[in-house]
């Protein structure tokens, strides 16, 4: 129990304590082809569907996103899982430790809607829509890994579920 909490102290408060955070145009990149790659596949298979939403959901979902599934799932995914002193690390290690996070990141969300009881699952079992979760969540990783601050992870992933939640159809 007393390493958990050492491990826990070492990795998040750190990780959410780091307020000043520069990108780079790496990572600008990054982010434009992530959301470039999502929108094609998101529309060439179905999953995202333009609209516009109501006043209340423009004011109710934004705050209730960022908190879950943004904030709680990138202090799981990337600041449990993924340890700050990675950034030492070599390239294989960093990236098979990127590619667990990511891929126990995809299984999370198919095993999450059945959790909370949703009835209809066929979305979060939908090839399509597990290719942006794990191209997401190499991103989010990226970014927590190169600043060594979950609040880029945070935003970009709170960023996505309110565009898509807001203005693509609900996932």
């Amino acid at each position: 129990m007393h390493q958990l909490r050492n491990y826990f102290r070492a990795n998040l408060g750190p990780a959410l304590r780091t307020r000043q955070v520069s990108l780079s145009r790496i990572e600008a990149v990054l982010i434009a082809g992530y959301s470039s790659m999502a929108a094609i596949i998101g529309f060439a298979t179905g999953l995202f569907e333009l609209g516009l939403p109501s006043t209340f959901e423009v004011l109710i979902l934004p705050p209730i996103l960022v908190l879950y599934p943004a904030l709680i799932e990138e202090l799981i995914f990337r600041g449990l899982l993924l340890p700050r002193s990675l950034t030492q690390a070599s390239g294989l290690r960093r990236f098979a430790a990127l590619s667990f996070s990511s891929l126990v990141f995809v299984a999370w969300h198919p095993f999450n809607h059945y959790l909370i009881g949703m009835s209809d699952t066929s979305l979060f079992i939908e090839p399509g829509f597990l290719v942006i979760v794990l191209m997401l969540g190499y991103l989010c990783g990226h970014l927590y890994l190169r600043t060594q601050s979950l609040w880029p992870a945070i935003a970009v992933h709170w960023a996505t579920t309110v565009v898509w939640n807001l203005f693509l159809g609900r996932p």
